[in-house]
């Protein structure tokens, strides 16, 4: 009857002894690499656009124009001098000489007229504004040739807009069927040149005889 005691003793121990059971553990994480491969780089960002070379038309132009029209239109309250109209068409290089010397004098007259004014002088051979017309007023002429050397020059002043023009004999002596033309409309057919003036004396002619286009370009302006 002694034996139970011990068998269960000896249960007891075995029980306290024995291993115990594994648990489950979370797998450790790896270290980051030391001294091998760097980390992988960044996506780059998209590159910003690049700006178009061709610079844009400037504002009332348009790219598909004759070459004889503005591509500037001004400012409100400025001046744009347009390339004299040549009657007839010349590519003489004398003749060219005389309308540089019109519309430099034409710059001076503008100038004097109303100092302070922006001024936008095209080059050769832009002496129209656009069929909607310029936002400047605008400073131009007719200078007639002969092939004797003879040379007249009307004066043509508009202001803002399609607004007609106006001539003004400036060198020589012509005489006007019209004195006030439509916009964009050919003055040539509207004067008759009575008498003309050396071409190589253009200049001088200009300068001697200015004012009433100095007093036209004055009534014509816009208040500042």
């Amino acid at each position: 009857m002694r034996a139970l005691p011990l068998l269960a003793a000896l249960a007891a121990c075995a029980s306290s002894t024995a291993p115990a059971a594994p648990t489950a553990q979370t797998a450790p994480t790896p270290a980051p690499p030391t001294g091998g491969e760097a980390p992988a780089p960044a996506a780059p960002s998209p590159a910003p656009p690049v700006a178009s070379s061709t610079p844009p038309p400037p504002a009332g132009a348009n790219p598909g124009d004759a070459p004889e029209i503005s591509r500037s239109v001004g400012v409100r309250g400025g001046v744009v001098i347009l390339w004299p109209r040549i009657a007839p068409r010349s590519d003489d290089p004398a003749v060219r000489a005389v309308a540089t010397a019109v519309q430099q004098r034409l710059r001076a007259v503008v100038e004097r007229s109303l100092p302070g004014r922006p001024i936008d002088v095209r080059p050769e051979p832009e002496r129209v504004c656009p069929r909607q017309g310029c936002a400047a007023m605008t400073v131009g002429a007719s200078l007639f040739h002969t092939p004797r050397g003879g040379c007249t020059v009307v004066a043509l002043v508009s202001g803002a807009g399609a607004s007609p023009q106006r001539l003004v004999p400036w060198v020589g002596n012509v005489t006007l069927r019209e004195a006030v033309v439509p916009f964009r409309e050919p003055p040539e057919g509207r004067m008759v040149a009575e008498d003309m003036a050396p071409c190589a004396s253009v200049a001088t002619e200009l300068a001697a005889h200015e004012e009433a286009v100095v007093a036209a370009v004055r009534e014509a302006a816009p208040p500042n």
